[in-house]
């Protein structure tokens, strides 16, 4: 047994009492005052270690665990009446509160913002994606400092913080290796990160960050990113729990699933062959009898008509229902195996007995997606493109979708009936897009299990709960920087009196255009179409008390009401940042006056073993005059692999070495690959191995340009081929963009095996491109 003094134990006791009773308002606080005494030697003094001694955590501090799902709407998971086999989330939801009323901002960083930072988004300039960044101060695509992060408020307060998965609050300034870091997850409060920057990522081929660093794609034998993420989720609590340092962990799991590309295991999609035969209008109506019968929603609840542009499934011919069937079957499998591998994170927090005390919340982002519009997909670029497949194209391929073959999304219309009650879908203001799931489990403290929860709540509530339970304060000043109010409301009242009033008295909602406000049951709602004048938007009004679907539209009847609703919506958008309304999409995303992270050069060099170059830090070459050449050594004994590319399974191009010979491949949106090959074999030696584009014409809708390709090599033309289509962007969401001496993630040609390193001496590869893309026009 060891023995400790008591004066050093009455040292230890005090130190902990100093810092638990400092001011925790400001962030860090000020070092406690040296309390000890100092003599001549240590023999006659007192030491006192508070002022080197972090804050630690309130006692008894719960474990804080977030698990944030992509894309899933309100009748999606079980437990809330969806069709999709849920046994793990549904046995959260067993042993915590399911909430009915629960609110997002209707699209992903946003949501993610408002989530973290406990403000709404134009607040804190994050009006859409952080790639639609406009020069406005309600969206920079870029949190500000002044709304710190609550993984930095509990880390500066005695918890280890964690981030797992999706982030997607990185500013597109900053998506290169070189940073600025300050708004990566490390920059923004967390201590671990593993995960994608981005707003979607191949699930079969990530493109990964681990902490500050780009890291290459796993390529072991059926791995999924879901899995890896649940298995890094679960490694690193372990670390954290095996040192016995006491400290309290805040973990943010924020999974790819089930944005698209919708990827899944065969054996979970195979599980639901057949089992949505029946069609989105039934699947819909069964869902909510369902949520009747589990009384998500109130008996005297209607279901709203069908959304606009969403075909009646007994119109469609036998073609369109067998490829939108499999479609919501590979969605079905993606939430299915999300929920196994969520299932393996819930086992091993009981396992390490330490369940009882975590404040569990598992949502959604937004509501489900009709990105996959009419038909849907089985390669998003197209979309992206405007070169959308077929369904006669689709049906060819069926059975690999899911697959690693495949950029699969599923059609519109399972979105709304995964949605269901309620109108419309992600980007809007109307129910669908903005009422989600929301789980709350907390066994040492909640103890009406598997009840209902009504009252109403948003994203930006979530934080003050967790300061609620965690006992701390918001902070007013974190790292020097003086804090922005946070509107919300802590949820906490709600935990063990399900019957008390709603205490949050309104909350304001913008995205893309569309608008609404709720206020003490009411609620003003106005559908914006692209391209309109706003003063031709036709507002709607609910009393959502008593119409939870927004099923009776009064506002012809009570407008006295819808205007006392119009103008707090209008005060509320004043003070939060909501001004100028953008209505504009994709060309929101390409808009071309937006400052970029890489400087403009006359030529890039670049070197092989470095990170991939991100499409928003690339120099731009589709569509605009450029040379790529290679610096190379062959040996005597030859050389092959990749020299430079960008893209991938589902389009882009790629300048290697095969047989000895140089290649420069084009592959085209997956619709084939064009091979332009130098007849003569590279000797041994130094080389310079170039290609050239000429862009010819420039095409809109389907968008895409002609060129033509020249080969060289030590300057000389060997081989050259006439107009090659070029899309309008490869990988842009997903970013695999320029990468060296490899390909990374999905093979851009089938010519090769990824990641065909080269296997000559790659001194560099230079660039050079003209300062703007190719347009027709004389």
């Amino acid at each position: 047994m060891k023995i400790i003094s008591l004066g050093l134990l009455v040292t230890l006791f005090l130190s902990a009492a100093t810092l638990q009773a400092q001011d925790r308002t400001v962030l860090p606080p000020p070092a406690p005052e040296f309390k000890g005494k100092i003599g001549e030697t240590y023999k006659d003094s007192t030491p006192d270690f508070s002022p080197a001694l972090p804050l630690t955590a309130p006692k008894g501090a719960p474990n804080v665990l977030i698990v944030l799902l992509d894309d899933v709407g309100f009748g999606q998971l079980g437990c809330y009446g969806g069709p999709i086999d849920t046994p793990n989330i549904d046995k959260l939801a067993a042993r915590g509160l399911r909430y009915n009323n629960f609110h997002t901002t209707a699209l992903c960083s946003p949501s993610r913002a408002a989530l973290l930072t406990g403000r709404n988004h134009q607040a804190v300039s994050m009006a859409a994606i952080t790639e639609a960044a406009t020069g406005f101060p309600g969206n920079y695509g870029s949190i500000p400092k002044s709304a710190s992060t609550i993984a930095e408020t509990l880390k500066q307060n005695g918890y280890n913080t964690l981030a797992f998965g999706k982030w997607h609050l990185t500013p597109y300034t900053a998506y290169t290796a070189a940073g600025p870091f300050d708004r990566w997850p490390l920059g923004m409060g967390f201590e671990r990160y593993y995960g994608f920057l981005g707003g979607e990522t191949d699930q079969w081929a990530p493109l990964l960050i681990q902490d500050n660093t780009m890291i290459e794609t796993p390529k072991r034998q059926g791995y999924h990113l879901t899995t890896d993420l649940v298995d890094h989720t679960i490694s690193y609590i372990r670390d954290l729990q095996q040192t016995s340092t006491g400290r309290p962990f805040f973990t943010y799991l924020a999974l790819g699933a089930c944005h698209a590309p919708l990827h899944a295991p065969k054996e979970h999609i195979e599980k639901y062959r057949g089992k949505f035969d029946q069609g989105w209008d039934k699947v819909r109506e069964e869902t909510f009898e369902k949520q009747k019968k589990l009384d998500i929603m109130p008996p005297n609840a209607k279901l709203p008509p069908s959304n606009p542009g969403v075909q009646a499934w007994s119109d469609l011919n036998a073609d369109q229902r067998k490829v939108y069937a499999r479609l919501q079957e590979v969605f079905a499998g993606f939430l299915d195996h999300a929920d196994h591998e969520i299932g393996r994170l819930f086992t091993a927090l009981d396992e390490l007995g330490i369940a009882d005390n975590t404040l569990i919340i598992l949502t959604s982002d937004n509501g489900a997606s009709q990105e996959g519009l009419r038909d849907g997909t089985l390669n998003t670029d197209r979309f992206r493109n405007y070169f959308p497949d077929t369904v006669e194209e689709m049906i060819k391929n069926l059975d690999a979708a899911g697959s690693a073959s495949t950029d699969p999304h599923y059609p519109m219309g399972w979105s709304m009936a995964g949605n269901s009650p309620f109108k419309r879908w992600k980007q809007d203001t109307h129910s669908g897009g903005n009422t989600d799931p929301f789980i709350v489990s907390w066994p040492a403290k909640i103890k009406e299990n598997g009840s209902i929860r009504s009252q109403y709540h948003h994203l930006v509530d979530v934080v003050p709960t967790i300061l609620e339970v965690t006992d701390l304060p918001a902070p007013t000043s974190v790292n020097g920087v003086k804090q922005q109010p946070m509107p919300g409301v802590s949820m906490a009242y709600t935990f063990n009196d399900g019957s008390a009033k709603t205490r949050k008295q309104s909350q304001y909602y913008e995205m893309l255009g569309s608008r609404a406000i709720w206020s003490n049951g009411w609620k003003a709602v106005v559908w914006h179409k692209k391209d309109t004048p706003y003063t031709e938007d036709i507002w709607e009004l609910y009393h959502t008390d008593e119409d939870p679907t927004e099923s009776n539209d009064v506002a012809s009847s009570n407008p006295a009401k819808l205007k006392e609703l119009q103008e707090l919506w209008r005060k509320e958008a004043d003070s939060n940042g909501v001004f100028p309304l953008d209505d504009r999409r994709y060309e929101r995303v390409a808009d071309p006056t937006r400052p970029v992270a890489a400087q403009p050069r006359d030529e890039y060099t670049y070197y092989p073993n470095t990170s991939i170059v991100h499409p928003l830090a690339a120099p731009q070459l589709l569509g605009v005059e450029h040379t790529i050449t290679a610096h190379v050594h062959i040996p005597q004994e030859g050389a092959e692999g990749v020299l430079a590319c960008t893209g991938g399974e589902f389009g882009g191009w790629s300048l290697f070495l095969k047989d000895g010979k140089l290649h420069y491949v084009h592959n085209y949106l997956k619709l084939g690959e064009v091979d332009v090959v130098s007849p003569a074999v590279i000797p041994e030696g130094k080389h310079t191995l170039s290609v050239h584009f000429t862009p010819t014409r420039k095409n809109l809708k389907p968008d895409y340009f002609l060129g033509n390709v020249v080969l060289s090599v030590d300057g000389k033309p060997v081989a050259e081929k006439k107009d090659i289509k070029v899309a309008g962007q490869y990988s842009a969401v997903t970013g695999y963009g320029l990468l060296f001496g490899r390909n990374s993630g999905t093979p851009v040609s089938h010519q090769y095996k990824v990641p065909f390193t080269f296997t000559g001496k790659l001194e560099k590869v230079t660039i050079s491109a003209a300062d703007k893309p190719f347009s027709n026009a004389k």
